[in-house]
């Protein structure tokens, strides 16, 4: 046990109640209390004077907790971040302390209740947190929510719902089939005792699921564990790469691939700081993606999560869409390091969804060729709509029909090139634009720089 020092018992109280309640923005609090602060003080924290009154007091600590709460909670928790240990120890320490300090036995019962609400407050904030958790919120008590149960439901209440809300129904089917058989008066026949017998198995088995899926780090093999802290460190080094490049960079072991590295990551990446971070994996560590090329961080973004297109009146755009606190953390990083674009969070997906959408979008011509300038040399997938965009931008200004024949061009290789994944839709496109593949393919085969070269002699022509 870190044994608190009570040598200045207002100085500690104060900020008991400060951090606990009216502290700063999370992840900007105290390091862990230390030992030696100040000289004794002969003036304890009074307690409030009446019921009434220190009731009301706790309420508004309450409100003003959840708040806080609500805009930050780190994975750790926020008593980890602002005092480097759960909630549990501290209240321990400070009964601890209150045994030698009976001196301080009001002020430190009243710290020990700031303490309880805030707590309260966390564990609220961490549900809520979750969307699909809802209705299941009793379950996933009575499943489990000890301090390092909220800090991997903080971790992976969101990558792992299918696996954690399987749990809660086997739970509460088994409860139900409880409930039903209490309700029986006299004793069970046989059939019904079985079923008893059942649906504790069934509950026990949940509960089972529940634990190795939050934990499923207590399970992982030493050398899968290796293989992790190795990938982590070439992801701290060079930034966010995908998994066939991360493997090449390893030392060759006939006992891994890279379809099994990529399996490691999904199974344990978040415990190793390691995320999805667009079509590239990456480290993500307190909200902060560690990448040392923005760009081809960006391309990596956008070739798994954006679009590039023209519209109908050949107006080019470009965008990032991401969901979730994680997208919404990855739109605004990016949008602080390219220094452009229009960003836009906590958009609804539809009227009566909780989850939010998240689009970092580009429309000014500045912007657009700064980023596909940008993009183009990283991008895997959408190479094609970039070039053809760029081209668009330089055509710019330009009004000969050779031009706007080539901006047409332009929208039918950049929509051709968006859908060529769907038969369907390509044999579409072909119809409404009356062309065969051969025409189309002859569209992509015309240089751009010629064009304009030639556009730029007939206006010569015109002149003279």
């Amino acid at each position: 046990m870190l044994k608190i020092d009570l040598s200045d018992e207002t100085a500690f109280i104060d900020m008991i109640l400060k951090n606990t309640i009216r502290g700063a923005s999370m992840g900007d609090g105290p390091q862990p209390i230390s030992q030696g602060q100040g000289e004794a003080n002969a003036n304890p924290v009074p307690p409030p004077p009446n019921e009434v009154e220190e009731e009301e007091k706790k309420k508004e600590m309450a409100r003003e907790v959840a708040q806080q709460l609500k805009r930050s909670l780190p994975d750790g928790g926020w008593f980890q971040s602002m005092f480097g240990r759960g909630a549990g120890d501290l209240v321990k320490d400070l009964r601890m302390a209150r045994r030698e300090h009976k001196d301080m036995r009001e002020a430190i019962d009243y710290a020990i209740d700031a303490i309880r609400i805030a707590k309260k407050q966390e564990v609220e904030a961490t549900l809520q947190s979750i969307d699909w958790i809802g209705k299941h919120e009793p379950t996933v008590r009575n499943l489990g929510i000890s301090e390092r149960d909220l800090q991997a439901l903080r971790k992976h209440g969101i990558t792992r719902e299918y696996a954690l809300r399987r749990a809660c129904v086997q739970w509460e089917k088994a409860n139900d089939t409880i409930s039903k058989l209490l309700s029986i008066n006299g004793d069970f026949n046989d059939e019904q005792r079985q079923m008893w017998i059942d649906a504790q198995q069934v509950k026990k088995n949940a509960k089972k699921e529940w634990r190795n899926t939050l934990h499923s780090i207590d399970n992982i093999k030493k050398t899968d564990a290796i293989f992790l802290t190795k990938a982590a460190s070439i992801l701290e080094e060079r930034g966010p790469l995908p998994a066939n490049e991360i493997f090449a960079t390893m030392s060759k072991t006939k006992s891994l691939s890279t379809s099994q590295l990529s399996a490691l990551f999904k199974m344990y990446g978040v415990d190793y700081d390691i995320e999805k971070v667009g079509a590239s994996w990456g480290i993500v560590r307190d909200d902060t993606v560690i990448f040392k090329d923005v760009w081809a961080y960006a391309a990596g973004f956008l070739d798994a999560d954006g679009y590039i297109t023209i519209t109908k009146r050949l107006e080019p755009r470009a965008g990032f869409i991401a969901t979730g606190e994680r997208g919404k953390m990855h739109c605004e990083q990016l949008h602080k390091a390219l220094g452009c674009g229009v960003l836009q969070t906590d958009l609804k997906i539809h009227k009566n969804s909780r989850r939010t959408q998240h689009r970092l979008q580009f429309y000014s011509e500045n912007d657009l060729r700064k980023l596909m300038k940008g993009l183009r040399p990283h991008l895997r997938m959408k190479k094609g709509q970039a070039g053809a965009v760029l081209e668009l931008l330089d055509l710019r200004g330009r009004k000969t029909d050779i031009i706007k024949s080539r901006r047409d061009e332009l929208y039918r290789i950049v929509k051709w090139l968006n859908w060529k994944d769907v038969p369907d839709k390509r044999e579409e496109l072909l119809k409404e634009w009356n062309i065969d593949e051969a025409g189309l393919h002859a569209m992509f085969s015309r240089d751009g720089e010629t064009l304009r070269l030639l556009d730029d002699a007939n206006r010569l022509v015109e002149m003279i």
